[in-house]
């Protein structure tokens, strides 16, 4: 499991990284890893569908087909994501997640400052 290797543990951060290195300790460990897993799985959930909310919200009535692509995949995976039984299993979706979630989302941002006429760039 990488949690936090490539900022904190990297980077050398001494006030972290012995709280980290234990608590990957725990997050290997078999007596608390099913907890951990829980409760990732939880905010992964959590955050899936606060994104699809705010998609939904601010996109719904302008662009509604992409919209309800991005409700279906987000959907799909939290159904993944429930049904994972490691945090391997979680981690093969994060290019799902990107790819069906994530760069359309963008594109719904661009597209509608593109509608109104904002420059972003």
């Amino acid at each position: 499991m990488n949690y936090c290797d490539n900022t904190l543990l990297r980077g050398g951060d001494p006030s972290l990284s012995n709280k980290l290195n234990s608590l990957k300790r725990d997050l290997n460990s078999i007596r608390t890893q099913q907890k951990f897993l829980d409760g990732y799985k939880t905010v992964m959930i959590n955050n899936i569908d606060k994104i699809i909310a705010l998609v939904e919200s601010r996109y719904g009535k302008t662009f509604s087909e992409d919209v309800e692509l991005v409700k279906k995949s987000g959907r799909n995976i939290i159904e993944k994501i429930m049904n994972a039984q490691s945090f391997d299993e979680i981690a093969i979706l994060e290019d799902v997640f990107k790819t069906n979630v994530v760069l359309p989302t963008y594109r719904l941002f661009i597209d509608d400052m593109k509608k109104l006429k904002i420059n972003i760039v």
